[in-house]
């Protein structure tokens, strides 16, 4: 017989962009406790709103399957003496398993003859395992801080706890946490119906608590149910809805009522992204604009209560959010009387890092680095050297004291005010991009200005073993890597990264010393991110290991390398010839043959030999040519017409013949061949079958 189970933690208000995790994880933990006791179970459903997180799991098996168990007692030297007689060992493994010496099997194995017994044990019961079960998911929990409270003095949580609701099928499962007994009881909304409401069948809880509590329990029900009262209430205008605000809010209320709010036109003035930001930081409040993106003196408020008298909610907020934006207006204007240059020198007093220098040293270096990165990619010298110069200037204003998120944007609208726009702009956009699906630098200073930026992190942070380590990157190195991906990629940047990152170790003059380890650190750490990027788009791991071989430092060569092996592996002709290939590199590696040998045509015994020697000087001037304009597709299928040569070589004549002279002539020849076949990538890798992994 199968039964629902619901477990239910209520507590104080959550964090709200903890929440889905932590909701997500109990569940996850839940489901392995179940499959560890060997219990089947159907949907898994979750629930979460900031008191609660709740998980139903349904058609959860009454009893576990009887098992098969099988224990192995002492060797039969121990097990009897030298009469034959069972020792105490014999006598306690037969009453552990609880029949007489004489049922006990033996079993032979490498270590010698045991005593072993095999029986069938009924499973444990649902509820006696339950307790164990809950117990053990909800102690796992990632908690980034936790706390103690009240008579609670042993086990932490994220938040003190109310209450523990536990239920499977019926009946109340008895455990014990935090102090608390659990029960069939959850509550309501704290103020619409701060009672306990009994729950009879898990079931029923969602629908229980939005009839009688005033909650909405499912946090993407709930979601939608914001969105759409916002949509309602804009319908003749545009809300601006971002993803992160309407996530963050809908943990933040369990009951949601949409209202509109207004405040003071003479705002408007203000820059849009601080409006924006002071609303949706400081007020959780979603902003509204009209048909033509221009901002409105209005927002929406999702407040957590339906309100008697909602007039009241709403002159509350506006009250705030008038507050917050003289604030921001104060510091805005206040920032404005100075001019962004002067705040250079006080980027000596920040810190960069302790043992790489303040802000103000990072910008000497980013000026030098990002000058040369302008020179390779074309951008405007001057452009980035000033805006590089600036860069970090709007990091000791007001506004960006108060609100860091703006770094970069509130550069850009001070730097207009005394400077060329194409500076304003790459100051702007050398953070961009911010995350993973984010929009590039527009111009070319921007975009030098941000690989500048990200690679002098990269080179300072790996000097002192500041690297990522496992699922830590509290410098967001990870994402800097990605970054430089993206941008010399997306904008076909022809770069050496290894001439980029060394030149970034000559501007920490003095400070690194071992500038090829950290260099070759570097492009390793980006190359596994880029194998990361290929994995993500289900890219052929053995074609990336292929080129990887020869230590590329030059991303978008790779990218055409690896692009011209795709195509050329759906040839019907590129099978063979990577086949014969690899008996070349195998050959050449057994023998470990020496560059030091120079092939000699009056050593050729053979027609075949002749044959492929002679097809391999034919080749070699056009796929030579061919490699130095990087036009590595035509390279590959010149390559196909040694094709038939390599196989008739293998197939009359034998390399490792005893004359020594004529097999070294014979491996000089194969080593040529191989220096034709390893320009673009080693190809004795696309055979290998491995397609999951680039390493």
């Amino acid at each position: 017989m199968n039964k629902s189970f619901l477990l239910e933690i209520g507590t104080e208000e959550l964090p709200p962009t903890q929440i889905d995790g932590l909701v997500a994880s109990l569940a996850f933990n839940l489901e392995e406790n179940l499959k560890k006791a060997g219990l089947p179970f159907g949907t898994i459903t979750t629930f979460s709103s900031p008191r609660r997180l709740a998980v139903l799991i349904e058609k959860v098996a009454n009893q576990q399957p009887e098992r098969l168990v099988e224990l192995r007692g002492p060797s039969i030297s121990i097990a009897f003496d030298k009469n034959n007689q069972p020792t105490n060992a014999a006598i306690k493994f037969a009453a552990t398993c609880q029949v007489e010496v004489s049922k006990l099997k033996r079993i032979e194995d490498k270590k010698g003859i045991f005593l072993f017994h095999q029986t069938n044990r009924p499973g444990k019961k649902t509820e006696e395992l339950l307790p164990e079960i809950i117990v053990n998911s909800i102690k796992k929990l990632p908690m980034r801080k936790s706390m103690l409270w009240g008579a609670n003095n042993h086990e932490p949580f994220i938040r003190p706890v109310h209450w523990i609701t536990v239920i499977f099928g019926y009946e109340t499962v008895n455990v014990e946490i935090f102090g608390i007994k659990s029960s069939n009881k959850t509550y309501g909304h704290r103020f619409l119906y701060p009672r306990a409401i009994t729950i009879i069948d898990p079931k029923q809880y969602e629908k229980l608590l939005a009839e009688k509590g005033w909650v909405i329990a499912n946090a993407q029900q709930r979601k939608q149910n914001i969105h759409k009262q916002i949509m309602a209430l804009t319908k003749d205008e545009v809300a601006i809805v971002p993803e992160d605000l309407l996530a963050e809010t809908t943990n933040l209320v369990e009951w949601p009522v949409a209202l509109v709010g207004t405040f003071n036109e003479k705002f408007l003035k203000i820059p849009y992204e601080i409006l924006v930001t002071t609303l949706k930081n400081q007020q959780r409040c979603f902003p509204i604009a009209d048909e033509a993106g221009e901002l409105l003196p209005r927002f929406v408020i999702i407040s957590n209560i339906t309100s008697k008298s909602p007039s009241q909610v709403i002159s509350g907020n506006e009250k705030v959010i008038n507050a917050r934006l003289t604030d921001a207006e104060y510091f805005y204007q206040s920032d404005l009387r100075n001019k962004l240059a002067n705040n250079l020198p006080k980027l000596k007093s920040i810190s960069f890092q302790e043992k790489l220098g303040s802000l103000y040293d990072k910008t000497i270096r980013l000026k030098t680095l990002a000058t040369f990165v302008a020179s390779e990619i074309k951008a405007d010298p001057t452009h980035t050297k000033r805006a590089a110069e600036l860069s970090k200037c709007d990091l000791v204003t007001s506004m960006v004291w108060e609100f860091p998120e703006l770094q970069g944007i509130m550069g850009y609208y001070y730097t207009t005010m005394s400077e060329d726009q194409g500076v304003a702009i790459a100051i702007k956009e050398h953070y961009y991009p911010r995350f993973s699906k984010d929009i590039l630098p527009s111009t070319l200073s921007g975009c030098a200005l941000a690989l500048a930026d990200r690679i002098d992190n990269l080179v300072g942070l790996f000097s002192i073993d500041k690297a990522p380590s496992g699922d830590k990157d509290p410098f967001g190195l990870r994402r800097a890597a990605n970054g430089i991906i993206r941008i010399v990629l997306e904008k076909n940047f022809d770069l050496d990264l290894k001439t980029i990152l060394e030149k970034s170790c000559l501007t920490y003059k003095g400070i690194i010393k071992n500038h090829k380890e950290i260099t070759a650190k570097i492009l390793d750490f980006i190359y596994e991110r880029l194998r990361h990027f290929y994995l993500e788009q289900n890219k052929d791991a053995n074609i990336f290991r292929a080129v990887l071989i020869g230590a590329p430092t030059n991303l978008l060569d790779f990218t055409q390398r690896f692009a011209a092996i795709e195509t050329f592996i759906q040839q019907p002709e590129a099978s063979n010839l990577i086949e014969n290939y690899k008996r070349v590199r195998n050959i050449l590696d057994k023998a470990q043959y020496s560059d030091k040998t120079i092939f000699n045509p009056k050593l050729i015994t053979e027609t075949a030999e002749r044959n492929l020697a002679d097809q391999i000087k034919t080749e070699s001037e056009t796929i030579q040519n061919l490699y130095k304009n990087k036009q590595y597709s035509r390279l590959l299928l010149e390559l196909v017409k040694l094709k038939q040569p390599l196989s008739d070589f293998f197939d009359k004549v034998m390399v490792m013949t005893n004359n020594k002279r004529v097999c070294n002539n014979r491996l000089a020849l194969l080593k040529s061949l191989q220096n034709l076949f390893v320009l673009i990538a080693d190809l004795s890798y696309l055979l290998s079958g491995d397609k999951t992994s680039a390493h």
